[in-house]
């Protein structure tokens, strides 16, 4: 797999990779024409060209100091204002998103770390309750996923680190959160994606890490598409292995290993799939259930079918993996042996659709799926069966 180390992937599988998600892989990219939140901080507290630039929580000190009299409520509104933006659907929300949606569908990363303010990365995983403050962590899941958020999020607005002063308070004010991170850290493989090593707790944290560790800690990566040898020198100097792509060309590539590897389906089987379920809900929706026989059979059969088409669709966006998949399949053929042990006509056809879809889907058929159901015989049917 070009660029992506072979050590780096066999990490991936074994589940012990960490992504580290910095603003240029959402709103700070670049990818959108106009000036970023850093500019446009500059801009609007009239910040001397003359002077060299400043850092970012240096900048964002010097906003609140010379606008606000101190106070942050300018500035929070500010990101408010931003985030809302890229939030709105429309093309700076798909390029805000594009990566997190991409991550999103690779099931082997299941630890997130993020500076980011905006919400979508956990949106993007479906996860309600991303990890934010040290109260955050009582609801830590270790058999899900989970984001860990050290900076903030826009939708808690006291808790952003953004100044000088939030820099050199956050650490003592979510002790547990950094504990958090101190363990990835010392346990896991980081990906570093959309990020500069320029923010002064992390770096406080890393140098304590490679103190700590020395040369037993894992090796680190840094994705950034810069080709400059002095780039890559940096990041060396730094204890990172230099990627030289760009963050959704890192995913990709990634998923497209996963695939081809056969631990993801495909994009042409999860297409076919999709046509299929567009085709039972057009039969779903031409018959009338009320009736008895063969199509209030159908009715019940293709419920089971969409239900199954929704958990196997999405289930791909959101990165569920082919095994959970399987045990579903397995707990619903249990399921449907009883139903026919106890004769209950109605639950044997529901559940024919829900094995009939999650079986095709594990096993790759790509056949057209019989969206009817024999009221008779009791197995699903290619052609409607008035009964």
């Amino acid at each position: 797999m070009l660029n992506v180390p072979e050590e780096l992937y066999e990490d991936l599988l074994a589940q012990r990779v960490v992504i580290f998600a910095g603003a240029g892989t959402t709103t700070e990219s670049g990818k959108v024409p106009g000036p970023t939140f850093y500019e446009s901080i500059k801009t609007r507290c009239r910040y001397p060209k003359a002077k060299p630039d400043l850092s970012f929580p240096d900048l964002m000190q010097y906003y609140c100091d010379h606008v606000d009299g101190g106070q942050r409520n300018r500035l929070v509104s500010s990101a408010i204002d931003r985030i809302e933006t890229f939030a709105a659907p429309g093309e700076d929300n798909r390029f805000a998103t594009m990566f997190s949606y991409e991550l999103a569908k690779l099931p082997y990363v299941d630890r997130i770390v993020t500076t980011n303010w905006d919400p979508f990365l956990e949106q993007s995983m479906n996860i309600l309750v991303p990890m934010v403050e040290d109260r955050d962590l009582a609801f830590w899941n270790d058999t899900k996923r989970q984001v860990l958020k050290i900076h903030g999020c826009i939708t808690r607005p006291y808790t952003l680190v953004a100044t000088r002063d939030d820099y050199e308070a956050c650490i003592k004010r979510n002790p547990l959160v950094f504990n958090k991170l101190r363990d990835l850290m010392a346990s896991r493989t980081f990906v570093f994606v959309g990020y500069g090593l320029r923010d002064s707790d992390f770096r406080l944290i890393w140098a304590e890490i490679i103190q700590s560790l020395g040369q037993l800690r894992r090796l680190a990566y840094v994705v950034d598409p810069e080709s400059k040898d002095e780039k890559t020198t940096f990041w060396r100097s730094n204890g990172l292995w230099h990627i030289r792509m760009t963050d959704i060309a890192f995913v990709t590539l990634i998923h497209a290993r996963l695939v081809r590897d056969d631990h993801l389906p495909s994009e042409k089987l999860l297409n076919i799939f999709a046509r299929e379920r567009r085709r039972t809900i057009r039969a779903h929706l031409e018959r009338n259930q009320d009736e008895s026989g063969g199509a209030f059979a159908s009715a019940m059969y293709q419920d089971g079918l969409l239900h199954s088409f929704s958990d196997v669709l999405t289930g791909a966006s959101l990165g569920k993996r082919p095994e959970e998949l399987e045990r579903e399949l397995r707990g619903s053929k249990r399921h449907l042996e009883l139903m026919f042990k106890r004769k209950e006509i109605v639950e044997i056809a529901y559940w024919s659709g829900r094995v009939e879809v999650l079986d095709r889907f594990c096993r790759k058929t790509m056949s057209q799926i019989p969206i009817y159901f024999h009221p008779n015989r009791l197995v699903p049917s290619l052609k409607y069966i008035r009964g």
